[in-house]
């Protein structure tokens, strides 16, 4: 499949994940993670439209979630990062709210295509990772814990996680959070708290919280995402 811009690779054992490969020259690549229940397919639309907020040499790597059982779902089977057991994010009922495990089983993952594209690109400060909402969640987790300097972190309408580790290595990396004032998924007041510590670390972070948006993006979520990605690749 091609667009203008793109020829477009489906990879996984299921042709799931979606690699947007530049026509021209390849000097960048963002690994952008779906929330709960969507895929790759979801953000196609984002990325080979006007919209797009990435530079036409950035490979987008848009991966899907493993299809599981989640909890407050009724148990019914779909695409997650992680099970929500409880739809409760804060970090004193983590453990119990959140499967940790699956947490772990995911951050492999996208450890593997971090590290695929590393090795691609000779230079980890050229590969950014993003996600909204529960993709939002593990482009915080596995961007912080990993073990070479990343380009940057986004992060929309997610949270953070108490158990990341931070590594030594991203400590400076830039960070952007972005939420909808109006997210009644997600309420933001509720999960500003999770960045607590997050905010009290070395990195360069610019948080943006959003008039008028519940639990999406709009045309200043686009602007902030496409103004921090540029800001980095120049």
């Amino acid at each position: 499949m091609q667009t203008q811009h793109y020829n477009i690779e489906q990879k996984g054992d299921k042709g799931q994940h979606l690699y947007l490969n530049p026509k021209g020259t390849h000097k960048n690549t963002l690994i952008f993670m779906h929330g709960l229940g969507d895929t790759a397919k979801g953000y196609l639309d984002i990325f080979t439209s006007q919209i797009n907020p990435v530079t036409p040499d950035t490979k987008v790597v848009l991966l899907t979630a493993p299809i599981r059982k989640v909890t407050v779902n009724f148990g019914m089977q779909m695409t997650s990062w992680f099970d929500f057991r409880e739809f409760d994010i804060q970090p004193e009922h983590f453990d119990k709210a959140i499967s940790v495990e699956e947490i772990v089983e995911s951050t492999k993952m996208v450890n593997n295509v971090l590290t695929e594209e590393i090795s691609i690109l000779k230079d980890s400060k050229k590969v950014f990772i993003g996600g909204f909402s529960q993709g939002a969640c593990m482009a915080l987790h596995t961007g912080l814990q990993f073990d070479q300097q990343l380009g940057g972190i986004l992060v929309f309408s997610g949270f953070a996680f108490p158990v990341t580790k931070q590594h030594e290595k991203n400590q400076n990396t830039k960070i952007l959070i972005t939420h909808g004032k109006d997210d009644q998924l997600l309420p933001w007041n509720k999960c500003e708290k999770t960045y607590k510590d997050i905010l009290k670390r070395e990195n360069d972070i610019k948080v943006e919280p959003l008039d008028n948006l519940d639990h999406g993006f709009n045309e200043q979520s686009f602007k902030l995402f496409k103004d921090f990605f540029n800001s980095l690749v120049k």
